[in-house]
């Protein structure tokens, strides 16, 4: 099963950290956030495609060809057009029917959930938030299926959240989105909002989510890293 990672973004929030390093390639904890996602992904996991673009020649020089025993594919992002148009880069590594998990960059998330969602067709890994305006808002059903999804709502329909990891198939690339009013990028979001109108997809709760922005967040999370030890054992599979 394949990994695709969003990497492509400049990190603006986190300046001046990304001045001269991807966000991706931050330390928390002694290790990059990246490699914190790679560690927590389940064991069927065996193959990455990251998805590269500013500074991209060191998360490149970083992983190198293969990372963690797993082949890595590298695919460059010129134009930041939104995660859509991210997976549509990676569209020819993808056979009819594939299953594959998309992530970002930059959070971390723990094992558990991540696994979890190998148990259905299609799941996102979910949580809830105090204001659920910057993310994915979803909402759900008694059996935890996901009856719509918004990006970047105005006006939410509760605080449940998409924490960015998605399990997918190849089905998403029948549903290209159109571009967000607000800033003319295509949102992976918009896309899943229209395909779970036909294929259903399973909302799990996330078993850790720290989303890193700031580096505020940075130091927060190296905080929580290396003072619980359970922490680790969550969202880094040695």
């Amino acid at each position: 099963m394949k990994a695709i990672i969003l990497a492509a973004g400049k990190g603006t929030r986190m300046r001046p950290l990304t001045n001269t390093c991807p966000k991706p390639l931050l330390a928390v904890a002694g290790r990059p956030l990246i490699e914190h996602i790679a560690g927590a992904l389940p064991d069927e996991v065996d193959e990455f495609i990251i998805v590269i673009g500013y500074l991209g020649n060191k998360i490149r020089n970083f992983f190198g060809s293969t990372f963690l025993g797993k082949p890595v594919t590298y695919v460059t992002q010129i134009e930041t057009k939104g995660t859509f148009h991210a997976l549509g880069l990676v569209k020819h590594l993808i056979s009819p029917g594939e299953r594959f998990f998309v992530l970002y960059g930059d959070d971390l998330h723990g094992a558990e959930g991540l696994k979890e969602c190998l148990q259905y067709p299609r799941a996102l890994v979910v949580s809830l938030v105090d204001d659920p305006r910057p993310y994915g808002n979803v909402e759900v059903d008694g059996r935890n299926i996901i009856t719509s999804m918004v990006e970047k709502p105005t006006e939410p329909r509760g605080n449940l959240i998409s924490t960015g990891v998605l399990l997918l198939d190849s089905n998403i690339f029948k549903y290209p989105p159109k571009p967000h009013p607000k800033n003319g990028e295509y949102f992976l979001a918009t896309a899943v909002a229209d395909m779970l109108k036909i294929y259903p997809y399973t909302a799990v709760s996330s078993s850790f989510w720290f989303p890193v922005t700031t580096p505020e967040h940075m130091i927060e999370a190296d905080r929580i890293l290396r003072t619980q030890e359970i922490a680790k054992k969550i969202f880094i599979q040695n």
